[in-house]
């Protein structure tokens, strides 16, 4: 567990509720501070307004995509520096490939990855 002095803010935009509240129970029992979305535009606007420390983001969500929103808050003067990490069921090259290019840190297959994995490359991209 995290003891530092900073609680870094995770923001979780995931649709499925019990994934949402599995990672949301993994980065605070680390020490984060979570703020969960449950669709892209719900995201978009909580990383612009709460601008979180990190997000974590779904790749198939209601009302925008995560790939969609990822390339709006990389446009957004706050949210541009925010780093990302894309998760998707998908394995498509082509969308890993346009994640990176807008700017994410990784993009990972939710089956590969353990929810305890994910908040150690979030760790590890933050240098906690």
């Amino acid at each position: 567990m995290y003891n530092g002095l900073w609680n870094p803010t995770v923001l979780v935009v995931e649709d499925d509720p019990a994934l949402a509240a599995l990672y949301d129970e993994k980065f605070q029992k680390e020490g984060f501070k979570t703020l969960i979305a449950r669709d892209g535009a719900a995201g978009l606007n909580m990383a612009i307004t709460k601008n979180p420390d990190f997000i974590l983001l779904d790749v198939m969500l209601p009302k925008m995509n995560g790939l969609e929103m990822l390339e709006k808050l990389i446009a957004s003067p706050i949210g541009h520096g925010i780093p990302v990490i894309v998760l998707s069921n998908l394995t498509e090259k082509e969308e890993k490939e346009r994640a990176i290019k807008l700017g994410a840190k990784d993009y990972l297959s939710k089956a590969m990855q353990s929810p305890e994995e994910i908040v150690n490359k979030v760790k590890k991209y933050l240098g906690i």
